[in-house]
């Protein structure tokens, strides 16, 4: 599978950037340079992402630190590494042997209005998810009360906005119904960069059957998440009880010998391995075609993963374990790149059609 395109649509690299040089091998984490060629990856999709407690204290000034970061990280590894504007780039990088970092964001607050979205593209965005773990100015979270009942006057701005100029619009960890908003809204597939199926693990961050199949319906691309809390529902349970403690503890104990409780405990909870992510692939594919099921690994954002995709370097036992379900080697290309590589093209092609005289 060496001649695959393996595009991962969410990883928290951006994050790490600020704190870390992921140029050499390191022992903690999910990403650096030589695991993500070890593991044959293609074009990481790092997300810009900006904490809620900046939507209202500069938000822009915090992204453009993490999309700072990587440029940086782009520039003093130019041999190895370029910026993906279009389709077309990834694809030359794979030609290359370079990685191809694609440009997201995570949480749209530092888009301060939907007419500042052009500078963003030229900046390099190309997919953005228009809330996080809070509701905001755009749209309600999957994960906090709902203020718009889905997405906001302007937050339905920023869709159209969004689809004239080629961004993808990203509904991983927006409120179900911002998300069929969004979905009905947008003239360019729609995506879940790294979410989990709801039916096999009934949570509200997971994607319910009638949206896997309404972005089936409309050409887009689910990416499965490697976080054991949202793959499997006996982690969730324990998660849950582990959590509630954490909280009672920050109160009692303070924050930081919280955090710490909250690592040990996390170490403790139920293993999950590769299978747990091959059944949430074959539930989307079986449900909506093999074309709309991609991978989001959720890398450097998430604190434990499956037994067996330890990293980015990792990524080939999930093809082992693919094919020894029965999958076929085509439709595994699918799934690793093919699929995303797919609406990356289609929102190239929007944008072209409206702008023609445009440069990137």
């Amino acid at each position: 599978m060496k001649e695959a395109v393996i595009i991962d649509a969410h990883e928290d690299v951006p994050t790490t950037l600020l704190k870390e040089d992921v140029s050499a091998r390191r022992e903690r984490g999910h990403f650096d340079l030589p695991r993500a060629f070890s593991g044959g990856l293609t074009a990481p999709c790092f997300a810009i992402f900006t904490p809620h407690s900046y939507d209202r204290d500069h938000p822009m000034e915090f992204a453009l630190r993490e999309l700072a970061a990587v440029y940086n990280f782009v520039n003093s590894h130019g041999d190895r590494v370029m910026l993906a504007y279009s389709w077309k780039d990834i694809l030359r990088a794979k030609r290359e042997g370079k990685l191809a970092v694609v440009v997201t964001m995570e949480n749209s607050s530092p888009v301060e209005e939907p007419s500042h979205l052009p500078m963003w593209r030229h900046l390099g965005l190309r997919m953005a998810i228009l809330t996080h773990m809070k509701s905001n100015k755009y749209a309600d979270s999957a994960t906090d009360r709902e203020r718009w009942g889905g997405l906001s006057p302007q937050g339905k701005e920023m869709v159209r906005a969004m689809n004239r100029l080629g961004i993808l619009v990203d509904v991983s960890h927006l409120s179900d119904k911002a998300a069929e908003q969004a979905i009905e809204i947008s003239e360019l597939p729609p995506v879940a960069s790294h979410s989990c199926v709801r039916a096999l693990n009934p949570i509200e961050r997971n994607i319910p059957d009638h949206l896997i199949k309404a972005i089936g319906a409309r050409g887009g691309v689910i990416g499965v998440n490697f976080f054991p809390v949202y793959l499997s529902p006996r982690v969730y349970a324990r998660w849950k009880e582990i959590y509630a403690e954490f909280l009672k503890r920050v109160k009692e104990e303070g924050r930081e010998r919280a955090i710490k409780f909250l690592r040990e405990q996390m170490k403790e909870l139920p293993r999950v391995g590769v299978k747990d992510v091959v059944r949430h692939i074959r539930y989307i594919s079986d449900l909506v075609g093999i074309d709309h099921v991609g991978l989001g690994t959720d890398f450097e954002g998430i604190s434990i993963t499956p037994e067996g995709l330890e990293g980015v370097d990792k990524i080939k036992n999930l093809v082992y374990e693919m094919l020894r379900e029965g999958f076929s080697e085509g439709d595994i290309k699918k799934v690793l790149g093919e699929n995303f590589l797919r609406v990356f093209r289609r929102a190239d092609e929007v944008y072209r059609r409206n702008y023609p005289e445009a440069g990137k």
